[in-house]
């Protein structure tokens, strides 16, 4: 079957299908509160019956008890809801009975209405053995009961059965008149849904236009060099939903989205080539500058020899500073081309204490200690790369803290992690060098009165060496001294040989 061709256009087509499954959705809603309201209502029907069997064998037993025989169904003390009943059997003869309407008249049951619903009743044998507690009943001209049985035995060997049922028509009612109310508000809310619908569509679908006007701003800007800014996209209320103008705005998004990404990427491959050019520039400048007045003076032919040897110790000095320079910065550089990471199992505690010795060794004048679990301490990372970091730290704590500076290199276990922590009692680092520590080329002020011979890239390599493993490094300083953290993940921890824990040199 075909739409009319006024309910074949998208419009329609949107129109049907939302108010379609706003309908379904409804209709699935109205049949599970339908569902949650009859199983609470046959549960409160179920509550009324238990409480109106206690209350009736409760007065049942107490009349047998004091005189003899069953309570008159008109006795005031036993209390049954309206629609409902009760009998009093005596072995397999009725003896009492009573039914209290809906309209609350109170009388007996009939022979013929009692005999109906014992023929409806299982048999004891059955309920004992299914362990039924409720059945329902229908009583003619009354509806349907739910009826429990609630048998008594006597001390003198009388059997004493007590039925009790409580009426289903009223609770049938209530979900009967639910049902109804559900339906005609399902119905009522599709139709407005579709009146708006249609309004908001009528006056909203105009998507074509909007992707042909982010199309044409993007061709107009300027993408061949330079910064990019946020490429436009075809905002969202232009989208629809499974519709051809939806499939066409989705791809231009994607297509710009990748174009973002792309000149964004550039731009900053751009930036990072000029910055390394203008920092390795700078840097290389003095060095060069000073090899070419040191090659100006040897060539002098009437320099003294001792100068001339001077001169040529300068130069090579220089040139091992250019060496370094240029390893360090070619080092950064290939750590901002996201290198591969090479994840292998380290143990950090053989690699301080090598940092250590070799520490001792390279800086005399301080003293150095360190402080380890009695276990090996086992990382996830690059061994050289852990190593470099430590080198640094160790190096920038002998560069810049005065002679008998005392450093402490210490390893502590943390959930998931391990921290190494290189502490000096130095003078500490002028507050205002911090938020820039990591940067290249950044020199804090020292103490040490001997000639500087770093350019400030130690402590930016040991930073981007932490970032590219995955690791981190943080620095807290004040006048009482500095101290760096190295926070880098766990494998496990080993036996080992136990280590010295705080050994100074």
């Amino acid at each position: 079957m075909r739409l009319p061709r006024r309910v074949r256009t998208l419009r329609g087509r949107l129109i049907v299908l939302v108010s379609s499954l706003l309908l379904a959705a409804l209709v699935v809603l109205g049949i599970a509160s339908v569902a949650i309201l009859r199983q609470s209502l046959a549960a409160q029907t179920e509550s009324t019956l238990f409480l109106s069997a206690d209350s009736t064998i409760s007065e049942v037993v107490s009349s047998i008890e004091a005189t003899g025989s069953p309570p008159a169904f008109d006795d005031a003390s036993i209390i049954i809801p309206p629609d409902a009943f009760y009998i009093t059997l005596t072995g397999d003869e009725p003896t009492q009975s009573a039914l209290f309407g809906r309209d609350y008249s109170f009388e007996p049951l009939t022979a013929a209405q009692i005999r109906q619903i014992r023929d409806q009743l299982a048999n004891p044998e059955r309920r004992a053995e299914e362990g039924i507690l409720t059945e329902t009943v229908s009583l003619d001209g009354e509806g349907s009961y739910l009826v429990t049985m609630s048998p008594y035995t006597r001390d003198d060997g009388t059997d004493y059965t007590v039925i009790n049922g409580v009426g289903l028509t009223g609770p049938d009612s209530v979900v009967g008149a639910y049902m109804l109310g559900v339906g005609i508000g399902a119905f009522l809310i599709a139709a407005l849904a579709a009146g708006i619908g249609f309004r908001i569509l009528t006056r909203e679908l105009d998507p074509l236009e909007r992707v042909a006007h982010v199309a044409g701003s993007v061709a107009s800007t300027p993408l061949s060099s330079g910064a990019v800014g946020v490429v436009a996209r075809v905002p969202r209320d232009a989208r629809l939903e499974g519709s051809e103008t939806d499939r066409v705005a989705e791809a231009l998004n994607r297509l710009l989205a990748h174009v973002e990404v792309s000149l964004t990427a550039r731009h900053r491959a751009e930036e990072s080539m000029r910055r390394f050019i203008a920092e390795a520039s700078h840097e290389l400048r003095n060095p060069l500058a000073s090899i070419r007045g040191y090659a100006d003076f040897y060539a002098q032919p009437n320099a003294d020899p001792v100068e001339t040897a001077g001169a040529l110790v300068r130069i090579g000095a220089e040139a091992k500073r250019m060496s370094r320079l240029v390893d360090d910065l070619l080092l950064l550089a290939k750590l901002d081309a996201d290198p591969e990471v090479v994840r292998e199992e380290v143990e950090l505690s053989r690699v301080v204490l090598e940092t250590v010795s070799d520490a001792r060794f390279a800086y005399p004048d301080h003293v150095w200690r360190m402080a380890m679990p009695d276990e090996a301490v086992v990382v996830s990372g690059d061994e050289g790369w852990i190593r470099q970091m430590l080198l640094n730290l160790v190096a920038n704590a002998g560069h810049h803290t005065p002679e008998g500076t005392s450093v402490l290199i210490s390893i502590v276990e943390a959930d998931a992690a391990v921290e190494v922590l290189v502490e000096d009692d130095g003078p500490g680092i002028p507050a205002d060098a911090l938020p820039t520590l990591f940067d290249r080329f950044t020199q804090a002020g020292t103490t040490d009165t001997r000639e500087r011979t770093t350019v400030g890239l130690g402590l930016a390599i040991v930073d981007a060496l932490a970032d590219a493993s995955g690791s981190s490094v943080s620095v807290d300083s004040d006048e009482n001294g500095t101290r760096f953290t190295i926070r880098i993940p766990t494998v496990s921890t080993r036996d080992a040989p136990p280590s010295t824990r705080d050994r100074t040199a």
